[in-house]
């Protein structure tokens, strides 16, 4: 597995918060770590964002994973940041996509599929959801 690219977001001199996207002979990784309640998190993780988008115009990606399972906690800001990585993810590959979520998580069961879009026929017909005990 390679690491495609990393964003994090440091406060306080610690990373709170961690995107990784790794790629496993055309499976695709993005896995979300930590909490995001920063006021501008676009800005610490553009870099990430646009990294992404140029790397994965470059690859053949034949199913996609989106692990949420370690993502505690992400405040209004952080939405439009979630969805604009999510939103790349979509529109930069065409295959299947499972979205591994906790099975009692009030903030994954609320603004999950808000923040996936899921009203979409398009994105509803290629993702899958596996919650995660």
């Amino acid at each position: 597995m390679i690491i495609l690219t990393y964003g994090e977001i440091i406060e306080a001199g610690s990373s709170v918060f961690t995107c990784v996207a790794m790629l496993d002979d055309g499976k695709l990784v993005i896995h979300f770590k930590g909490v995001i309640q920063v006021d501008n998190p676009d800005k610490e993780l553009a870099s990430f964002i646009e990294e992404l988008t140029m790397k994965l115009d470059k690859e053949t990606v034949y199913s996609c994973d989106l692990d949420f399972t370690e993502l505690h906690y992400c405040n209004s800001n952080g939405f439009y940041t979630l969805m604009d990585i999510i939103d790349v993810i979509y529109t930069c590959t065409n295959c299947s996509i499972t979205i591994k979520r906790l099975t009692r998580d009030d903030w994954h069961y609320e603004i999950l599929p808000i923040l996936l879009n899921l009203d979409d026929m398009n994105i509803a017909e290629r993702t899958s959801i596996l919650e995660v005990s």
